[in-house]
């Protein structure tokens, strides 16, 4: 494969940002709410803090404001970026600057509200950039970052926020955290956006444009299904575990911690697969593999004994690298539409709206099944929903990779740069 430069920086660029956007909801999720707990702060107040994540799940309507308006000094998309990224490191130094106590709990929950309007904002004019300013044989590395990074942050702003606020206190580790995540802005000042692809004007971003070919509808349905066992048969299996009287440390660093790095080593191997092999097909066997996670949950629910820690970890390490496969897989298509069409940010963000809708529904939804028939019906479940996402994927393979199970060969040669593929994958002569 070759790169030029501006690829590498690109690259760097987008690894970067996506590592931050992990760190501040690693600290959202997971390390405010049992910071603040620790504070003494009230269990009611404490349930308040997943609010914040709401921009994340509404992001979506502010998406064609994103695309529509850009700084001429500083770039289409890192007119967007810088400000966020600044807003993001402000909003998190205010809250290093506020005690962990009960006093306090209403500041660092409209704090981080604040954090996540910024993050999310972020997210929007990254995934756009990236969509936009780079080539196929690119995407799937960038959607391995993507996936490696998030995963990555989250560990460093979640679990490494925990044990640094132990070390030095929650002010100094939140300062520390923003320190991070100020120094991933530099591969963004360092870099300088290029023009915009296309002199012509385009048409305003909207939502309903999304949906105005099939390849949008299909990739609407894939997103609402795609991940969906994978997020049930991790919520599940945390509650399953506090039932079985494991420790609320040992499920964060089994189901919590190993997820997460099984994600990352998911995303890791899909880079290379995907190219060789396609999205989609990668995609259902990413689904495929994650279901090795549910089905050793149900094996370990029907049976009604301890779980032992072998079982737990076995079925963690499977899921998570299916979601890590799958993830990458589905989103590289995703990369692949939106770089087509003239509203980058907007396809990409309708995408993981859409998922995230999913998996919140359908964890809802059997969480309430469990309370009345048991964690067994709800780990099956999980299984069905892999079952329907794979068979989703495979319905939609000649909507959404059409270069690859079209029989047209033509297509074939005008998408794929055999200079991108992998030695093994390049065709012979």
């Amino acid at each position: 494969m070759h790169w030029t430069d501006p690829d590498r920086s690109l690259l760097t660029v987008i690894g970067a940002l996506y590592l931050a956007q992990g760190i501040s909801f690693g600290l959202m999720v997971e390390a405010l709410p049992a910071l603040l707990r620790a504070g003494g702060v009230p269990l009611d107040l404490v349930a308040l803090v997943p609010l914040v994540t709401l921009p994340w799940m509404v992001k979506i309507l502010w998406a064609p404001l994103v695309d529509n308006w850009g700084s001429r000094r500083l770039g289409r998309r890192r007119g967007w970026i810088l400000p966020a990224q600044a807003l993001l490191v402000a909003a998190l130094l205010a809250v290093a600057a506020v005690p962990v106590d009960t006093q306090g709990a209403v500041v660092i929950i409209g704090l981080l509200g604040v954090a996540a309007l910024a993050a999310s904002t972020q997210d929007i004019a990254t995934d756009g950039m990236a969509a936009e300013r780079l080539g196929r044989p690119r995407m799937a590395l960038a959607n391995s970052l993507q996936v490696g990074g998030m995963m990555a942050g989250m560990l460093i702003g979640g679990a490494g926020m925990m044990v640094l606020s132990d070390m030095i206190g929650a002010a100094a580790g939140l300062s520390v955290m923003a320190g991070l995540i100020a120094l991933t802005a530099v591969p963004v000042l360092l870099w300088r956006e290029p023009p915009p692809l296309s002199e012509t004007q385009a048409p305003p971003a909207r939502l309903r444009t999304f949906f105005r070919s099939r390849q949008g509808w299909a990739l609407a349905a894939i997103a609402l299904v795609f991940a969906n066992g994978y997020s049930v048969s991790t919520a599940l299996a945390r509650l399953f575990l506090v039932d079985q009287g494991w420790s609320l440390a040992r499920i964060g660093l089994v189901v919590g911690s190993g997820n997460a790095v099984a994600v990352m080593m998911g995303a890791a191997l899909a880079g290379p697969l995907v190219r060789c092999f396609g999205a989609v097909p990668m995609a259902v066997v990413g689904v495929a593999v994650s279901m090795s996670g549910p089905a050793a949950w149900f094996w370990a629910a029907s049976g009604g004994g301890p779980v032992p820690l072998w079982l737990a970890g076995a079925a963690t390490l499977g899921c998570g690298i299916g979601e890590g496969l799958g993830s990458v897989a589905v989103f590289t298509l995703a990369f692949r539409f939106a770089h087509d069409g003239r509203q980058a940010g907007t396809d990409m963000t309708m995408v993981q709206c859409l998922h995230g809708f999913g998996g919140m529904v359908m964890v809802g939804l059997t969480t309430a099944l469990v309370a009345s028939t048991g964690y067994a019906w709800g780990f099956a479940v999980a299984l069905g929903c892999a079952l329907l996402a794979a068979l989703v994927l495979l319905a939609t393979r000649r909507t959404c990779e059409p270069e690859r199970f079209s029989v047209s060969s033509s297509a074939m040669d005008d998408a794929t740069d055999d200079d991108s593929l992998p030695q093994s994958c390049r065709p012979p002569g």
